[in-house]
Parts: structure tokens; sequence; C-alpha cells
């Protein structure tokens, strides 16, 4: 349990530094928007396109069983999110785009490797893999859908959203594994050097955008919190074991399930100024209450396979 402490450590250091730069002025809304376009368009997605291209398609394909119950449960989150945000809520398609991350994302491909592999070892990276590619190219796709500006009619507004980089590297990624085709090795370097700066970067940028919001600790905070931290994790637990999940396998999905809102969903508050005080608020309200919520997870589900 040591590495998630300093996982949420780390989150909140960062956080911090942003926050308070954001206070006395250091940077402005007008770079955090700099920062938030550095990430989306450059960074994350040469981080998600290297994890996704350096995989086989034995690795990426195999366990349909996980693949199948992350499709089912994260999206189907993600759109229980987004009703009760536009219904229950009453937010517009934009803001309840970005809740539907806030609720239901998992911030796999920032944090996933690293809270896992002190836990379960370098075999955690398939089950990464299958989650980052569900998030990637399912629920950041459906965000950007959502969060075009008004007036677009759907069909432009979906080729908008698969234009996008975050979603467009990652697809390409997934047809170059499919084929079967490796990516030159001597093109991992400049793009892992750009995408070490996503994580680092994309934090910092959530607490300078934060900073000039104000804190919501409401009714709709806790509903993401409670639907990210229980319902997912909750249901992901049922559904893997009721396909058969069980041992490591089963630990590692729920895990996953269990981690923070994906930071994408901040990334894209900013860049579109909507919902950024309540995704930034869950943000934060959910890393603090992972630390809580992971063990605990863990501990039942080695109770359950135990009894």
């Amino acid at each position: 349990m040591t590495a998630i402490i300093q996982d949420i450590a780390s989150i909140f250091f960062v956080l911090a530094l942003g926050y308070f730069s954001g206070k006395r002025n250091s940077f402005s809304q007008v770079q955090a928007a700099g920062f938030n376009h550095l990430v989306l368009n450059y960074a994350l997605p040469a981080t998600l396109f290297v994890s996704i291209a350096n995989s086989t398609r034995e690795e990426l394909f195999s366990d349909t069983r996980s693949l199948l119950v992350s499709i089912v449960v994260l999206v189907g989150w993600y759109v229980i999110s987004f009703l009760v945000a536009m219904f229950g809520f009453k937010h517009n398609k934009q803001e309840s785009g970005i809740a539907g991350l806030s609720a239901a994302a998992p911030t796999v491909g920032f944090l996933g490797m690293a809270v896992l592999s002190p836990l379960f070892g370098g075999q955690a990276a398939l089950s990464v893999a299958i989650v980052a590619l569900v998030v990637n190219v399912l629920q950041v796709p459906l965000a950007v859908f959502f969060v075009a500006p008004g007036g677009t009619n759907p069909v432009s507004s979906l080729i908008n959203a698969l234009k996008q980089p975050v979603v467009l590297a990652p697809l390409i990624a997934v047809i170059i594994v499919a084929l079967g085709l490796r990516f030159p090795p001597l093109a991992d370097p400049p793009l892992e050097l750009i995408g070490h700066a996503t994580s680092g970067v994309a934090v910092f940028a959530a607490g300078l955008v934060l900073s000039a919001h104000k804190f919501h600790l409401n009714l709709e905070v806790i509903w993401n919190t409670i639907v990210k931290l229980v319902f997912v994790p909750a249901c992901m637990l049922l559904g893997a074991m009721w396909l058969g999940i069980s041992g490591i396998k089963l630990e590692e999905l729920v895990l996953l399930a269990t981690l923070p809102p994906a930071f994408t969903g901040i990334v894209l508050a900013g860049r579109y100024q909507t919902y950024v005080g309540l995704a930034s608020s869950t943000l934060i309200v959910t890393s603090f209450m992972f630390a809580i919520a992971a063990p605990a997870w863990i501990a039942l589900v080695r109770y359950l396979a135990a009894n």
C-alpha cells in the first residue's frame, strides 16, 4: 500500500504547486490553457501511442474477457453519469460530457503502471493496456464529441472528435498492432521524451486552473466520487467474477477501475472552460479518498477469493 500512498502524495504535491503558483500570479489562466494544449495535443497522445504501439496483437487482444468487462462497465457508467449530470443536475451536454469522465474514467494513462507495477510487477501491463484502450478509444472520444461547440451537427462533431490527437494517436496505434506491424524502436525515445511531461504538467495545470475557481463540496461532487470509487469498481468486480476472472487479474482490474478520474477530463474542462470547478473538485476528493478505497477493494477481492 506504500506505493499507492506515494502516488497520492505526489498528486497533491504537484496540485499544490500549481494552485499556489496561480494564487501568487506566477502563471496566468492563459498560460494554464497553454499547458493544457501541450498535454492534450502533444504529450498525452505521444504517451498513449507508445504504450499501445509497443504491445503485440496477442497481448492487446488475448484477454477478451477483461476487454469485454472493461467496455461494459466503463462505457456504461460514462453514459449513466452523463445522463445524471444532464437530467439530474441540469447541465448542458458540454458540461455533462466532462462530468462523465470525472465520474467514470480512471486515470490509467497517468497512474496505471505507477500504482500496479509495485504491487503486481510487469505482468500488470496487459491489464493497464486493455483499460487504457477503453478509456482513450471509447470514453475520451465520447467526451470530445459532447464538448464540441454548440451548433455543430453530430457528424461534424464525431469527425472532429476523431481528429483530436488524444483520440487519433491511440486509434492509429491500435490499427498498427491489429495489423501485426511493429513500430520502429528508434522512434520511441523522441515520443517518450515529450510523453514524460504528461503527468506532471497535467496535474500542475489542474492546480493552476483550480486556483481560479472555488472548491466545491456539494452533492454532485459527492455523487461523482461515489460513482468513481464505489459503483465503478463494484461493477468491475461483479462483472469480472461473472466472466470467470479471478486471482491477480481480478485485483488488477478492480484497482484500475478505482483510480482517480482521468486527467484528460481536467484538460478538456480547462480547454473549453466548462465544468472546471466541479471536475477539479472531484479530482481532489477522489484522489484523497483513493488512498482509503484502494486498500479496501484489494482486501475485499482477496477475502472473496479466500472464501
